[in-house]
């Protein structure tokens, strides 16, 4: 890697960290340190698979369209 993307994803990882900062101020969050805290907040008949499944998915499907987008330029 050179020093200029070095210093690009130095920056890039920078102006990502303040924006995240901020919105963690703004929102008055806390990091959770204990998952059945995080757990008790799923709905027990939901299905972890299947969530995970639509992402996947959806996440293909947008990308093929992208993919189809550039080569149509």
């Amino acid at each position: 890697m050179s020093k200029l993307e070095t210093d690009l994803l130095r920056h890039e990882t920078s102006d990502s960290e303040n924006v995240l900062s901020r919105l963690i101020a703004e929102q008055g969050v806390t990091p959770i340190d204990d998952l059945r805290e995080l757990a008790a907040l799923w709905p027990a008949d939901d299905d972890p698979d299947a969530l995970m499944n639509f992402i996947l998915s959806e996440r293909q499907t947008r990308l093929q369209l992208n993919a189809e987008d550039q080569h149509t330029k």
